[in-house]
């Protein structure tokens, strides 16, 4: 329970790192998936140290717990708490008939961080399955005898053995979809209309 307290209070408190590094008190919503992502990164190799820099611990121990922490901790709750305090980027007054094309674009940025539970790899079953067999290889030595005389790759074994898990890219898709129809793109698209600008000259819109 503290460790898991204590990586979302970690990731809160990244997130206002995030924020304050950019100079701003709020960061583009826009940014936020390539700041957490950053962030959480380096508080994970910070978290995981014990693991990663001795070298007396069991190989698949590091990639284990930086993967556990950034995918069922640190990522998601940094997400969450910078796309809840974000801003969006205030764009220049388009045309009329770029608002289709202004508003696809709009909706494809923010739909990546809204359905990140789906489209984040690191989250998903195959993810999940492939660093458990990782982590089962090396620390049974399927490939490697304590000698050092390796007879297979863990990383591809496992990639191996959890084929025909899901990673996830289907229900991303129609989490993204689902979103962009119904709600995201036809709301943009009422704004834009009601707010862009016609082409001189013309009497309807552009």
């Amino acid at each position: 329970m503290a460790a898991g307290g204590a990586s979302l209070i970690g990731a809160a408190v990244f997130s206002v790192l995030i924020m304050s590094s950019l100079g701003d008190p709020m960061p583009l919503c826009s940014d936020c998936e390539t700041l957490c992502r950053t962030n959480c990164t380096a508080e994970a190799e910070a978290n995981c140290a014990n693991y990663c820099n001795n070298t007396q611990a069991t190989a698949g121990h590091c990639e284990g717990c930086m993967g556990a922490y950034f995918g069922q901790h640190c990522n998601p709750e940094c997400l969450k708490n910078c796309s809840n305090g974000c801003k969006r980027k205030v764009l220049p007054t388009p045309l009329c008939s770029d608002c289709d094309t202004v508003c696809s674009t709009k909706c494809d940025e923010e739909l990546q961080t809204t359905c990140s539970e789906y489209c984040d790899f690191s989250r998903s079953g195959l993810a999940d399955c492939q660093r458990q067999l990782f982590k089962r290889c090396n620390a049974e030595g399927t490939c490697c005898s304590s000698d050092g005389t390796c007879t297979c790759d863990c990383e591809t074994e496992a990639r191996k053995q959890c084929v025909g898990v899901s990673d996830n890219s289907n229900n991303c898709e129609v989490c993204k979809r689902s979103q962009f129809d119904q709600d995201c793109h036809p709301t943009c698209n009422t704004d834009c209309n009601s707010n862009c600008k016609k082409k001189k000259g013309c009497r309807g819109h552009a």
